[in-house]
């Protein structure tokens, strides 16, 4: 795949930057509108917990909203690479049936585009806190790379099975915002991890997004990262599963067209 990538790059570029214009055309506000929605949400979740039900500072003695930043940006972006994944093959049925390229391009530029729409307005909060605070990540900003890359392994994994099950299935589409929305609650991002009950606590420790959000808030607000068995557990989950995704998209590739 990588060399499928290498060798189509400046296709993948312009997939990628046909995929961001596509989102915002016609619109008046264009890519303000990827930092709306998550302002919204942000402020929705803080006045609901911190104001009507007065949760103060959280684990480790973080304030509500810093808290829930680092934790849903990159939840948003994950999830928004998926979700736009699953119709990655079907939105584009007249391309995969008439031409000849790598068909997984058509995932991995939903899933970039994703990360980088929502990546600019993480940084541009992340700047943010930082004034606000009075802080500054420094060299610890260097290792958001390891919970990004991670990230991203587990979206194009993910969105490779669910662009292959929406071909013969299409209900995976509906499926699929069900099983996110129920995915985002079982993620500690509005809540800190130690709030968990040991009678569910199997579902968390299953749940890879666990650990890559926590590696998200180690880094952002305590400016370090612990490499402990959670990281491993994310790291082999998010390679597993690019693997698999992988895997079972290329013996599906040659049925596509006879179900498009």
């Amino acid at each position: 795949m990588l060399a499928a990538l290498t060798t189509h790059r400046y296709l993948l570029a312009t997939m990628v930057r046909r995929e961001i214009g596509a989102r915002f055309a016609g619109t008046s506000l264009g890519g303000l509108w990827s930092l709306i929605h998550p302002i919204v949400l942000l402020g929705l979740y803080t006045m609901v917990f911190s104001v009507i039900y007065r949760v103060g500072e959280v684990e480790g003695g973080h304030g509500f909203a810093e808290f829930v930043f680092c934790g849903l940006w990159p939840w948003l972006a994950f999830q928004e690479a998926c979700l736009r994944s699953v119709t990655a093959i079907t939105n584009n049925a007249n391309v995969v049936k008439k031409l000849q390229f790598p068909s997984e391009l058509l995932v991995v530029s939903v899933v970039l585009a994703s990360f980088l729409v929502q990546g600019v307005g993480f940084l541009l909060f992340l700047l943010g806190l930082m004034l606000w605070k009075g802080t500054f990540i420094g060299g610890a900003g260097l290792l958001l790379w390891i919970p990004l890359g991670l990230a991203l392994l587990l979206a194009i994994g993910m969105g490779m099975l669910l662009a292959c099950g929406n071909v013969f299935f299409r209900d995976v589409e509906q499926l699929a915002t069900a099983g996110f929305t129920l995915w985002f609650f079982l993620t500690p991002i509005l809540y800190p991890a130690n709030l968990i009950p040991e009678s569910i606590g199997a579902l968390f420790i299953l749940n890879p997004m666990v650990a890559i959000t926590d590696a998200y808030r180690s880094i952002i607000l305590s400016g370090n990262l612990n490499l402990g068995g959670a990281l491993a557990y994310g790291v082999c989950c998010a390679v597993g599963l690019f693997w698999f995704g992988r895997y079972a998209f290329e013996r599906c590739r040659g049925f596509f067209a006879d179900y498009l």
